[in-house]
């Protein structure tokens, strides 16, 4: 049977009609007119190649085949009521399980000191496990390898929402005896300096060699490593220039007696977003966690 040609409404009628065993009272139940009740009866009838009800001296009495569908009735129609109720009010301290964030060690470095004390307090119950982001991230999202990912993102498909959160910019830094400390570099300079380059995802190549690059310069890159926090501490015992997001080399310039370069030049700001499949939507963990890490995030300062 095609459903498309049916209309189910018909079938709150004949719940009511089965209930109330009259076309009378079925009508003041159903906010309608008795002569609309009595047609939807017909229709009924049709649908179903069966009397349904009839019409005996003690009333409407249904018959064999409308007796067995007052039960199905009721649970149907209870179900479709239930998937059209408002979802009832989240208490995220009955949150359990584990919340997969694809994420670099720099997302790990800045979200989660002083995030992570707010979310065991609201929601105790629930663990964290952050996963280590790959050029697939596209994939890790569609297979449900992580629930959401905390990057910098521009460009996504449109099966992918990406929520803004918060900006950083890059600065370039070194040990505070760098005897190129003290001068204004221009961008030549800058790029005559030997460089220690961080790369997560291993590509030799990042952002600023593109800004070097639109002016003819290249770069010399002796060291490259992983992680955007072993760096700072290799800089602080090594003759190189290091430049990186600033809200992870500021809280290190003074352990590690760093400062920051004068440079001629600007170097880019970014943006971190928090990207999530559409298909989650209406995931009430989710939703709940992206509204605690803007809340998070409003709460920035700017840098």
């Amino acid at each position: 049977m095609n459903l498309r040609g049916i209309d189910l409404n018909l079938l709150v009628v004949l719940k009511a009609l089965l209930e109330e065993r009259s076309t009378t009272k079925a009508a003041d139940r159903l906010a309608m007119s008795q002569p609309a009740v009595s047609r939807a009866l017909s229709r009924l009838r049709l649908l179903y190649d069966d009397p349904l009800l009839i019409r005996t001296p003690q009333g409407m009495e249904a018959t064999v085949r409308a007796e067995a569908l007052l039960l199905p009735l009721r649970e149907i129609l209870a179900g479709i009521e239930q998937t059209l109720s408002p979802s009832p009010e989240l208490d995220p301290s009955c949150f359990e399980g584990i919340l997969r964030i694809g994420a670099h060690t720099y997302a790990e470095y800045v979200i989660l000191p002083s995030l992570l004390t707010e979310l065991q307090r609201l929601a105790p119950r629930l663990r964290v496990q952050m996963i280590p982001l790959t050029q697939a991230f596209e994939h890790q999202l569609d297979q449900g390898a992580v629930d959401l990912v905390i990057s910098k993102q521009d460009d996504l498909p449109g099966r992918f929402r990406r929520q803004p959160l918060f900006e950083d910019r890059l600065q370039s830094c070194a040990h505070r005896h760098h005897p190129l400390l003290g001068q204004r570099l221009s961008i030549a300079d800058f790029a005559r300096a030997q460089h220690l380059l961080v790369c997560p995802r291993g590509e030799p190549h990042g952002i600023v060699d593109e800004l070097l690059a639109a002016h003819g310069l290249q770069r010399e890159i002796p060291l490259v490593v992983q992680s955007f926090l072993s760096a700072p501490f290799i800089l602080a015992q090594s003759p190189l220039l290091l430049t990186a997001p600033a809200r992870i080399l500021q809280p290190m310039m003074a352990l590690l007696d760093l400062a920051e370069c004068a440079l001629s030049f600007p170097l880019p700001r970014f943006e971190i977003s928090l990207i999530r499949h559409r298909r989650d939507d209406n995931h009430a963990l989710l939703n709940w966690f992206e509204g605690v890490l803007l809340r998070w995030a409003a709460q920035l300062d700017a840098i």
